[in-house]
């Protein structure tokens, strides 16, 4: 489903927590050994032109609703230059075709422009955003 192995994340296709991904690699019977609708293949830059996004988890458990089930979930973050170009196709394809989407609902979604640092001394915040307009 998620493409590394439960133990140590490291590929499927071998290897430790930060080989390379090998989408070639095949097993005994020549099937992939990383599926092709597996999360991390559908989100790889290899399989969206090169875009990448830069993305990180937060597991968070908020004790338990009404029914007594647990109310927890996963805040994902991802940094991107370009929504249209990076993270809209890369999320797309995800929705589409990715064998974790029996297991998660999403709840919502936003966007925010984060101002690069103070580039130099008496510059300001976002001084490379607002001075290119």
């Amino acid at each position: 489903m998620f493409g590394p192995t439960k133990l140590e994340g490291a590929p499927l296709s071998g290897g430790k927590e930060t080989t390379a991904l090998d989408f070639s690699a095949v097993g005994r019977e020549g099937a992939p050994l990383i599926a092709v609708d597996s999360h991390v293949a559908l989100a790889h830059p290899a399989n969206n032109d090169g875009n990448r996004i830069l993305r990180r988890g937060y597991n968070y458990t908020d004790g338990s609703d009404g029914l007594g089930r647990l109310d927890a979930g996963l805040i994902f973050l991802a940094f991107a230059r370009d929504l249209d170009k990076q993270f809209i196709p890369i999320q797309m394809q995800l929705s589409r075709s990715d064998r974790m989407n029996e297991y998660v609902r999403y709840i919502a979604s936003a966007a925010f422009a984060i101002p690069p640092g103070v580039p130099s001394t008496g510059g300001y915040i976002g001084e490379g955003l607002f001075a290119a307009v």
